[in-house]
């Protein structure tokens, strides 16, 4: 197994500015993907790269064609070299280690094309792509699973929200956890939720990290709470959580005051209509925040006792699915980061 430059199995080009509008590609920026876009400037198998800012160095794959950002490079196999696996080569590197800069970090294609890696043969390829692959695949079903029921609580709510005879402020649905832990109090192995954890209208909390890096106070919240983000809220960050942790002090933690409302709750709270009108009424220009008082007096519809009981079956049910979902996953994301040093030395 030759030593060689990356450059010998990997071509390197840049992302483009202002995709064309449309829904027919997914657009890559940084940090995986930012929308869509009616045109493509990548191949089938094109690894991203993300090229500048705190996700430099983040690794990205697009089995089909897809429309990369500036923000992003392109890295496409050079003839004879799996794509698959070219993607978890520049994922084993650890990409961030090698940029460029403090204030604003950046990775050349002169670096990359540099580094030096080592070249298996194609059937070695084959395998660690197919074995590495199968695990995130699995994985890509989960989220799929995931966006699913998130649709189907969303329809189901909006079916039933038209026909409501009434409407309820959301504060008679919810209270507010004001139970803020000073950051000596927080455990290193604690849960943490900060707001580039919660996806953009997504009502399943997935994506947690370890309390080791927090410096400051935090709120305290529990499985079960939804979570709402108070800072920017036009990013439509709302959704409930899977496990106990800590949130950031720029999240609502929201408990239902009835456990059998909780799913109308948070399909309320994650609506679009309260974001708008939180979004509305949120105080400030460049970083705009919405309080609690402004998100508890708003009225949301009430379809009754009997049938928001029923709504919080449907939806528990949902939770349960995609809760079971994301702990496989995360268990399959584990057992890939623990091959991909042996598969890939």
């Amino acid at each position: 197994m030759a030593d060689v430059a990356l450059g010998d199995l990997v071509t390197f080009s840049s992302g483009r500015s202002r995709p064309v509008a449309g829904t027919r590609y997914p657009t890559f920026g940084a940090n995986g993907v930012i929308g869509t876009s009616g045109e493509s400037n990548a191949g089938p198998g094109s690894t991203i790269v993300g090229r500048v800012g705190s996700y430099c160095g983040t690794v990205h794959y697009s089995p089909g064609r897809c429309w990369v950002t500036d923000n992003a490079i392109i890295a496409t196999a050079k003839d004879g070299v799996n794509p698959r696996y070219v993607h978890y080569l520049l994922k084993r590197l650890g990409l961030n280690r090698y940029r460029m800069g403090s204030g604003q970090p950046l990775l050349t294609h002169a670096v990359l094309n540099g580094l030096t890696v080592r070249r298996p043969s194609r059937a070695e390829q084959d395998a660690a792509a197919a074995v590495l692959g199968a695990l995130d695949d699995k994985i890509e079903v989960n989220g799929r699973i995931a966006a699913c029921a998130d649709a189907l609580v969303r329809a189901r709510y909006d079916e039933a929200a038209a026909a409501a005879p009434s409407a309820v402020p959301i504060g008679d649905l919810g209270e507010l956890v004001r139970r803020n832990v000073p950051p000596e109090r927080i455990g290193r192995d604690e849960n943490y939720i900060a707001l580039e954890h919660m996806p953009k209208r997504h009502m399943w909390l997935s994506t947690w990290e370890d309390a080791s890096g927090v410096s400051s106070a935090k709120r305290r919240f529990a499985a079960g709470d939804v979570l709402f983000g108070k800072l920017r809220p036009a990013f439509h960050k709302a959704g409930l959580a899977f496990v106990d942790g800590v949130a950031s002090t720029d999240i609502l933690v929201v408990r239902p005051k009835d456990a059998a409302r909780r799913g109308w709750l948070l399909a309320a709270l994650a609506s679009d209509e309260v974001v708008a009108h939180a979004r509305a009424v949120g105080d400030g220009t460049r970083m705009p925040r919405v309080t609690w008082q402004d998100i508890a007096a708003f009225a949301v519809p009430w379809p009754g006792d009997g049938a928001a009981r029923a709504f919080g079956g449907f939806a528990g049910a949902l939770a349960r699915r995609v809760e079971a979902a994301t702990a496989e996953s995360a268990a399959l994301a584990g057992l890939r980061d623990t091959l991909l040093p042996e598969m890939i030395p």
